[in-house]
């Protein structure tokens, strides 16, 4: 597995959190935002939309979107949870998510 990383970009960069966070490590693949490299062929052949972050499995399956990748990881490894318990809890934090994405990064 290797996740396509785009460096300081909030996207890429929310995922590397994400991760830091579970204790888990990915082999990251660099791509340079700046030079354009995301939109070249190594990563529009995995994402036609030509954003980062992508998250290619083993088996050549490609998972793109930030929140996608981080609730992956969040089923393969449930500890410590990240993404609420219960009803309740994983409401709240998908409300959060969603007025920072709409308030904060746009």
């Amino acid at each position: 597995m290797k996740l396509f990383d785009g460096g300081r970009a909030p996207n890429p960069r929310r995922v590397r959190v994400f991760l830091a966070e579970k204790g888990i490590a990915v082999p990251l693949v660099s791509v340079d935002m700046g030079a354009l490299e995301h939109r070249g062929q190594t990563v529009s052949s995995r994402n036609p939309l030509q954003r980062l972050p992508v998250l290619e499995l083993d088996d050549g399956t490609v998972i793109t979107e930030s929140v996608a990748i981080c609730r992956y990881f969040e089923e393969l490894h449930p500890e410590p949870v990240l993404f609420g318990r219960g009803a309740l809890g994983r409401a709240q934090v998908e409300m959060w998510q969603r007025r920072m994405e709409f308030n904060l990064l746009s």
